[in-house]
């Protein structure tokens, strides 16, 4: 294989390489104003890469029952700013701030969790967690 050959195999086969880190998606789909859901109830969490993702149950004014999903960091960064696979467990009862989807959907992305002890676990990527 002569240098030229290997200079076009590599012009072609360098945006390839680059395509999967160019796919993730933005946060652009939520609000950018959060709102906090009170007397939520853990029903699981999802460890995981690249997001991990709480759902969790929220009691309307009326008694009416919504499940709500939202996405966090992944398991890697949340585990560097304190988070464990057992940090929330389903039947916890916690209070959930959130960026929710621009589209009215039960979704978010994860600003906090507040636990009720007070102690607030903070999403990694959030604008929560800047300083």
């Amino acid at each position: 294989m002569n240098v030229r050959h290997m200079l076009v195999c590599g012009a072609i086969a360098f945006p390839a390489l680059g395509s999967a880190s160019l796919a993730h998606h933005s946060t652009a789909v939520y609000q950018d104003v959060s709102i906090v859901l009170k007397g939520a109830t853990m029903k699981s969490l999802f460890w995981g890469n690249p997001h991990t993702i709480l759902t969790f149950d929220v009691k309307d004014a009326s008694g009416g029952v919504t499940t709500w999903s939202a996405e966090s960091g992944s398991a890697t960064s949340l585990s560097r700013i304190g988070w464990t696979r057992n940090s929330l467990k389903a039947g916890d009862a916690v209070t959930v701030e959130l960026f929710p989807a621009r589209n009215g959907a039960k979704v978010g992305r994860l600003a906090k969790v507040i636990l009720p002890d007070g102690r607030e676990l903070l999403d990694s990527l959030s604008r929560a967690a800047e300083p």
